[in-house]
């Protein structure tokens, strides 16, 4: 290729570059072509016919995002073909899974790259970024790269070309349905990545799961399954028995916990079921890359915590401070059920919904916190353009009487758009014994109201807070 460059943002074309103009649900890319040529731009790839100037190039194409990834698989020299690549997909659980990985190709003596949520304003980048990153860890010696990999990312192309050695499903529940339109939609768009394993490559899911069997079905190489429940599962595993992987002893305490998996003692500070079937995949993944089962234990174990994953915040308080990303219905009924048991007072949730995102699960997680929390505070998460208020009475909408009375829960709740607000009555709430869970955020240090950037860490916000109290 003689270009200098490849991108999909006019901004940041380069004399030399190609400019592909991509289609988009609010902007056109090709509204933008006139900037990307007085920028510099050699190559225009667009999907459809539009006038250029002498001395510059247009292509027509079927699918621009396509055409983007192959272009870029191109520019960047097929660097997915020097690496073995790790792709992780699942509704929840890729990024621990990820830093689960991570840590015992780590552990092994490999050099390691990866890509995710927390590194990343994408989950996954979009092809061009993707391939650009992919070649840099080329250059640096990287060997291995663990990758999260989103359904919008599967929908849009942007892994396109990758060759994985590895793909791993860790579960699909009910998300983005604002995006897929409806959960079948969801699958199909989940089941792409196992279409994308290189020859010699293997998959790994999680047959626990009520999809497991479709993914299981949609592989044509090798399969490797993992669970917990120990039913028996009349499908297909290569090497079952090698990798028939038996998890057994489960004990969790509220900053421990400890299992068995084919007799090998774990202990994690990564709690919860959840994590249980996080752990479990990277196991398999391990055993797959080759790694002796006493490395994948000392890799396991060596992980202390994911960011704004279960992260516990401690400044001396006599109550637990959890901060979690959980914001899909699925996660935060987990969640609370984790620590629920855990807990010898109350637990208190704070939590939100985004906007401008699937709104059928606000009422659903706002069910889920009924049945579960002893007091929530419903704040706002990226309200986006949509209205705080109107998001929060639609999750309230799902707080139920009859179910609170069922599970003898006197439920008491109030709504605090101001996150950090809300954040700092929750702290101001708790007693000794008691458990403050804030989740939907994690990581992250921004919300967007109206495309205007605020800045918090839910975790900042709480150690602020406390040392305040305490001093």
């Amino acid at each position: 290729m003689n270009y200098t460059g490849i991108t999909y943002d006019s901004r940041k074309v380069q004399p030399g570059d190609i400019f592909v103009a991509i289609p988009g649900a609010k902007q056109d890319g090709a509204d933008f072509i006139p900037q990307a040529i007085a920028n510099g731009a050699k190559l225009i790839v667009a999907e459809k016919e539009v006038p250029v100037p002498p001395g510059v190039e247009f292509k027509k194409v079927a699918s621009a995002r396509l055409a983007l990834a192959e272009l870029a698989c191109e520019f960047y020299g097929y660097p997915s073909r020097k690496l073995k690549v790790i792709g992780i997909t699942g509704t929840n659980g890729k990024t621990t899974t990820a830093y689960l990985i991570c840590s015992i190709l780590e552990k092994a003596g490999y050099k390691v790259g990866l890509i995710g949520t927390i590194d990343s304003n994408l989950t996954t980048p979009e092809s061009s970024n993707l391939q650009r990153m992919l070649a840099e860890m080329v250059e640096q010696g990287v060997t291995h790269c663990v990758m999260e990999v989103s359904s919008h990312a599967l929908a849009q192309e942007r892994v396109h070309g990758i060759e994985f050695a590895v793909a791993v499903f860790t579960n699909l529940t009910h998300d983005h349905l604002d995006y897929h339109k409806n959960m079948d939609e969801y699958l199909k768009t989940k089941l792409k990545l196992f279409r994308q394993i290189a020859a010699n490559g293997v998959a790994i899911i999680n047959i626990d799961d009520p999809h497991g069997k479709d993914f299981v079905e949609a592989v044509q190489g090798e399969v490797i399954t993992y669970g917990v429940t120990q039913a028996k599962h009349e499908l297909r595993s290569t090497r079952q028995n090698e990798f028939d992987t038996k998890v057994t002893d489960i004990a969790v305490k509220p900053e421990m916990m400890m299992l068995k998996i084919n007799s090998i003692e774990l202990r994690t500070p990564l709690i919860g079921m959840y994590n249980v079937y996080n752990i479990a995949a990277a196991f398999q993944c391990g055993l797959a890359l080759g790694i002796s089962q006493r490395t994948i234990k000392e890799g396991i174990e060596a992980l202390k915590n994911v960011p704004g994953r279960g992260e516990r915040v401690n400044c001396g308080q006599p109550f637990a401070v959890i901060v979690d990303f959980a914001h899909s219905p699925d996660s935060l009924q987990k969640l609370l059920e984790t620590y629920r048991p855990l807990t010898k007072g109350k637990l208190i949730l704070v939590f939100g919904c985004p906007g401008e995102r699937d709104r059928t699960k606000r009422p659903i997680m706002g069910r889920i916190a009924a049945e579960l929390a002893d007091y929530v505070i419903v704040t706002t998460d990226d309200p986006h353009y949509e209205n705080p208020q109107g998001i929060i009475e639609e999750i309230v909408s799902g707080f139920s009487n009859d179910k609170c009375q069922m599970t003898n829960v006197k439920l008491r709740y109030e709504p605090i758009i101001d996150r950090k607000t809300a954040i700092e009555k929750a702290l101001s709430l708790a007693k000794a014994g008691d458990t403050v869970l804030i989740a939907g955020r994690g990581h992250e240090k921004y919300q967007d109201f109206a495309g205007q950037r605020v800045a918090i860490d839910d975790r900042e916000v709480v150690r602020e807070r406390l040392n305040a109290i305490n001093h």
